[in-house]
């Protein structure tokens, strides 16, 4: 039966396909006729040519008379029939899916696609793919439209031919984007990556925040102790009644100068408590008026010398909760800076008035005032209204902003501004009770009266400097009072030096063997060299008027100065600065303090020297001019050859201010400090008191200490600068050992410990800095001998040629080192211990300045220990330093 119904069904499509002709008046399967309307719109844009190329192509477009569908092909199979149908419907569908998405996706995003229309293009030409496929299964499958289909499949082609041309032309614009997006990505990975730095960097700025407060306390408290020291048998000493007009006058000095260095150590306790956060105010009430009047009074003294109209006005009474300390600093503050930017004759006022609850403290001067665009960065810390050379005032930059922080505490602000009488007016708003921040103190009763004592208020010696010239002869001798009984014969040396008690110093200590001329700036001593013309000159490079090196240029311009030797005097231990000294013209170079017979022994070698040259200039000229050309010209080359060498050497940036200005402020009093008890002790103002000896002997004792803690922090500036230059030369390593040991010895005696050698038969000498090697050696040792209670210190060497160098190892029987702080053992300011309580001393500067020495060394330093058995320090140097000579 199958087989009988598919031989009918093939005769009668062979039946159709022979004999079926065309019929105009219709096909045989009309019924079957797909709607024209659907085919309306894209048949108009592809036939509106075709009706004018071909006259009947639109009649015969939806012809299907005389045609078979594709139904009779499949043999009406379902299967068949259902499989086409589907794949067909499905790939249509999807098609117009696909194109929707497309139309969707440009719609929303027109602005941000490039070339959007290209998306439309393909979208049109998907579609039209789409609708061949739906022709294969509603026109060609059940009505055979055949040309209706060829002309879709028409469009088919011409919307593939179009974007197969197109594409090829939008491969560049393609690339470039996809090369933009590729920059883009790459881009947001290294911003991802350069966020991830900086949050790491964040963490350790933290981390060194937190590490620069602990050092902060740690060095007040290192600076504190000797300070104490000092202060304590100073005033005991100026209580003697035994004691010489100069003595009493040199001890004042010392104490005037050490609570200056006090008064700087409490501004950086101030400073480090106020970073962390740990800084309050403990409010009690207090007459702020009477706290005004009493701290006002202390600048009475100085308002009667300089002649300066001062005017206090206040409440007769004006109770308020606040820590009278704190505000008693602030006064003192502007008070102190008033009086010092004030010029003799001059105006000061001081006001105190209640309004609205809150106090209004003001300040005013007829000095020069503050700047506008100063007038915020002032209250910064480090900043200062004059940052250059030639200021008239020193300072740290620290107290306006202390005095901001304060004043804050008390949820007060403080303003700076035009003074009526000339100057600048600083205001202190202050709310009489106290903010809820502040840490409260209950009194009973009314409001209590200052809890007097205070401590007594320092005025500091830059307003003291401020004072009239007559009643600062016990700092500053006329040349006329210095040069008395004098030889007329003798040298003339000119001292230009600002600060008064230096001035003095210097004067006292050469008087007994040169004439002296003084200058307290650049200015004066620039006029007093071209009227004196001195033997020498001894110079400051911090002046008012004038700066030192302005100066030293200014001489040199004058051609009969040019013998004339300089020696430049300064705080700032700055190696650049050196070099530039020297190469303006300057023969030496003296950091403040130094000793007294250091500056004998070199103005002495350089007055000799001139002498010398002058007295063989002359002879030279008695018996041949041409000589004197010679030694001219000897003398233009070797300041051409001083000028060349300093040229070679690259000039680093100058240190931070902040650092400059502490290097000044601490290495200033220092020095008068140690130059005053070296003068007492060693006779220079007559028979000294034995029993007042070893009083003495304690102060130059932790003066020296001092400066040796400051010398360690300047190193580590220089060194994480690049300027702590490096001098090769051959070293007996065996014989460094043994002097650094015998430096140690008395230590040793004192815990009874053992020294033991080990020493590399031989150990070859080697090329290296014996000053930097010593210094590494010494603070090896002196760690060993501070942490080893009981036991023994080993000295060892061993020789390596394969690596091309010797070891130096240090070992003790000492508390240790726990492991977990092996790896941080050299960084900046890491202590073991960092309590505060903890049993050995120091700030964690020794170790971090070994290794960058090392490292300078073209060496290494490493470190083995356990806690409680000991440590070995080992330190390898090269035989020779490599690219030095």
């Amino acid at each position: 039966m199958g087989q009988y119904r598919r031989r009918l069904f093939h005769k009668r499509i062979f039946r159709r396909r022979t004999h079926l002709r065309p019929s105009r008046g219709g096909g045989m399967i009309k019924a079957m006729r797909f709607p024209l309307l659907w085919y309306g719109l894209p048949a108009f844009i592809v036939t509106l040519p075709l009706l004018f190329l071909w006259p009947g192509w639109f009649k015969n477009l939806f012809a299907s008379e005389g045609f078979l569908p594709h139904l009779y092909c499949y043999l009406e199979k379902p299967g068949l029939v259902l499989l086409h149908v589907f794949s067909d419907s499905l790939i249509g569908l999807a098609y117009v899916a696909i194109s929707a998405t497309l139309t969707y996706l440009v719609y929303r995003a027109r602005r941000d696609i490039p070339f959007h229309w290209v998306l439309l293009a393909f979208g049109l030409f998907i579609i039209t793919c789409g609708a061949t496929h739906f022709m294969e299964v509603w026109t060609t499958l059940w009505t055979p439209v055949y040309w209706f289909a060829g002309n879709i499949k028409l469009m088919t082609a011409i919307a593939s031919v179009a974007t197969a041309v197109i594409l090829p032309l939008l491969i560049p614009k393609t690339l470039a984007l996809v090369q933009s997006a590729k920059i883009s990505e790459e881009r947001r990975i290294k911003l991802e990556s350069t966020h991830a730095e900086l949050a790491e960097l964040y963490t350790q700025l933290k981390e060194q925040d937190r590490l620069k407060t602990q050092f902060f306390a740690n060095i007040s408290h290192k600076l504190r102790t000797p300070l104490t020291l000092v202060l304590g048998p100073a005033q005991r000493l100026l209580e003697s009644d035994r004691l010489t007009t100069n003595e009493r006058q040199n001890l004042e000095t010392i104490d005037c100068n050490a609570r200056l260095l006090l008064k700087h150590v409490n501004d950086l306790l101030d400073l480090s408590k106020i970073e962390a956060g740990k800084m309050t105010a403990n409010a009690i009430e207090t007459d702020l008026a009477q706290l005004v009047r009493f701290t006002a009074a202390h600048f009475e003294l100085f308002a009667t010398e300089r002649q300066i109209a001062y005017t206090v006005e206040t409440a007769e009474s004006a109770p308020a909760r606040i820590d009278p300390e704190k505000i008693q600093r602030v006064l003192l503050n502007l008070l102190s800076n008033a009086f010092k930017f004030t010029p003799t004759g001059g105006k000061v006022r001081c006001l105190l008035r209640i309004e609205e609850g809150d106090a209004r403290l003001s300040v005013q001067d007829s000095g020069p005032g503050v700047r506008p665009e100063l007038r915020q960065v002032i209250f910064e810390p480090f900043r200062q209204g004059d940052e250059s050379a030639t200021r008239r005032f020193g300072g740290t930059g620290l107290g306006l902003s202390i005095a901001n922080e304060f004043v804050a505490l008390h949820g007060g602000r403080i303003t700076v501004g035009d003074a009526p009488i000339g100057g600048a007016q600083f205001d202190i708003t202050l709310p009489l009770v106290a903010s809820p921040g502040e840490e409260k103190r209950s009194t009973s009763g009314p409001a209590a009266e200052i809890p007097f004592p205070l401590s007594q208020p320092f005025i500091d010696l830059e307003t003291q400097r401020k004072r009239p010239a007559q009643d600062m002869q016990s700092a500053q001798p006329p040349s006329a009072t210095a040069n008395e009984g004098v030889e007329t014969t003798l040298p003339l040396v000119l001292v230009v030096e600002d600060n008064p008690a230096v001035n003095r110093f210097i004067t006292e200590s050469l008087t007994p063997h040169y004439r002296v001329v003084n200058a307290l700036n650049g200015q004066e001593g620039l006029e007093k060299a071209l009227a004196h013309k001195p033997d020498l000159i001894l110079s400051d490079i911090m002046m008012p008027e004038m700066s030192g090196d302005r100066m030293i240029r200014e001489i040199r311009a004058h051609s009969e100065m040019d013998m004339v030797p300089i020696i430049v005097l300064t705080a700032k231990a700055d190696d650049e600065l050196s070099v530039r000294m020297l190469r303006q013209g300057a023969q030496e170079y003296l950091i403040k303090p130094f000793p007294v017979e250091a500056l004998r022994t070199r103005v002495g070698n350089l007055i000799a020297i001139k002498q010398t040259r002058e007295l063989l200039q002359q002879e030279v000229a008695a018996q041949h001019q041409d000589l004197v050309m010679l030694a001219n010209e000897i003398v233009l080359h070797k300041r051409a050859l001083q000028q060349k060498t300093a040229q070679a050497e690259e000039a680093s940036r100058l240190k931070t201010q902040f650092l400059s200005n502490v290097s000044h402020e601490l290495r200033t009093p220092l020095h008068a400090i140690i130059g005053y008890t070296s003068l007492t002790l060693d006779g220079t103002y007559g028979p000294f008191d034995p029993a007042l000896r070893p009083a003495m002997e304690g102060v130059t004792r932790n003066a020296e200490g001092l400066l040796l803690l400051v010398d360690d922090l300047l190193d580590l500036t220089r060194i994480e600068a690049g300027k702590l230059a490096i001098e090769p030369s051959s070293l007996d390593i065996i014989l460094l050992l043994r002097e650094t040991a015998s430096g140690i010895q008395p230590l040793l005696e004192e815990k009874r410990l053992v020294l033991q050698w080990r020493l590399a038969d031989p150990t070859p000498n080697i090329e290296s800095d014996g000053i930097r090697v010593g210094q590494i050696l010494t603070n090896l040792l002196a760690n060993a001998v501070k942490f080893t209670q009981q036991g023994k210190i080993t000295i060892g060497t061993e020789d390596h040629p394969e690596r091309g160098g010797i070891a130096i190892w240090i070992q003790d029987t000492g508390i240790g080192i726990p492991e977990e702080e092996l790896p941080k053992i050299f960084d900046t300011f890491h202590q073991v211990d960092g309590a505060s309580t903890r049993e050995f001393g120091g700030v964690g500067l020794g170790l971090a300045i070994v290794k960058e020495l090392a490292g300078l060394l073209q060496g290494e330093i490493r470190v083995e220990s356990r806690a409680g058995e000991g440590s070995t320090f080992t330190l390898f140097l090269p035989y020779r330093l490599e690219g030095k000579g």
